[in-house]
C-alpha cells in the first residue's frame, strides 16, 4: 500500500494497455473485490537503464532519456504429449521515454527500434 510505485498491474489479456500504476494501482487493489483482481498479475516494476535519444512518433521529434523493451517471439504447436513445431520467429524492439508508462507503438507511446549487438 505504501509503495505503489513499485508495481505494475497487468490484465491477463491479449492487446497490451490498459496497465495500472502508481495510485491508479493503489486505488484499484482497494476498490476491486477479489474476484476482479483475480483477472490482473501484480508485478514489480523494472526500472531499465535509459540513454538520451529522439524518436520520431507521428511526424514529431521527442527528446529525452529513453528505455529500450526487446520481445522475443517463438512460436510452439503441441499436444501435450508431442512438440510439432518449436521456432524463434522474430523480434521487436520499441524505445520509449522513461517518463512513459504504457509501451506500444501503435497507440503513439514508443517507436520502434533496431538492435545492434557488439561482440
Amino acid at each position: 500500500r505504501s509503495s505503489p510505485d513499485g508495481f505494475v498491474m497487468k490484465p491477463q489479456r491479449e492487446g497490451g494497455g490498459n496497465n495500472l500504476f502508481d495510485d491508479e494501482l493503489k486505488a484499484a487493489l482497494l476498490r476491486m473485490p477479489p474476484a476482479e483482481r483475480a483477472g490482473y498479475i501484480l508485478m514489480e516494476r523494472i526500472r531499465p537503464p535509459t540513454l538520451e535519444a529522439m524518436l520520431m512518433k507521428g511526424g514529431n521529434v521527442e527528446s529525452g532519456p529513453c528505455a529500450c523493451e526487446l520481445g522475443i517471439y517463438g512460436l510452439f504447436l503441441g499436444d501435450g504429449e508431442r512438440v510439432f513445431l518449436n521456432q524463434s520467429a522474430g523480434h521487436l524492439l520499441r524505445v520509449k521515454l522513461s517518463t512513459v508508462n504504457e509501451g506500444g507503438v501503435v497507440a503513439g507511446f514508443a517507436a520502434l527500434g533496431s538492435p545492434v549487438l557488439y561482440p
